[in-house]
């Protein structure tokens, strides 16, 4: 998955720590606003797809709790 930016940097451990808690992704802030997430395993394709589905459901989840926040998948 490539770096991952989010429109709220004081979000960007929450996002690390959903994604993280997820078996295959290693996850490593690279800036203050930016993840790099590295899927594991053999089956990388689905796995990339399954992770950027995550970050939208997060997204989506502070979104229903009244933060305004916006995650761009580069």
């Amino acid at each position: 998955m490539k770096p991952t930016t989010t429109s709220d940097p004081t979000l960007l451990l929450a996002l690390r720590a959903d994604l993280a808690s997820h078996a295959g992704c290693l996850v490593t802030a690279v800036g203050l606003d930016t993840l790099e997430a590295t899927i594991l395993g053999s089956c990388n394709e689905a796995m990339e797809t399954a992770a950027q589905l995550r970050v939208r459901a997060w997204e989506a989840a502070q979104r229903t709790r009244g933060l305004n926040v916006r995650v761009e998948l580069a």
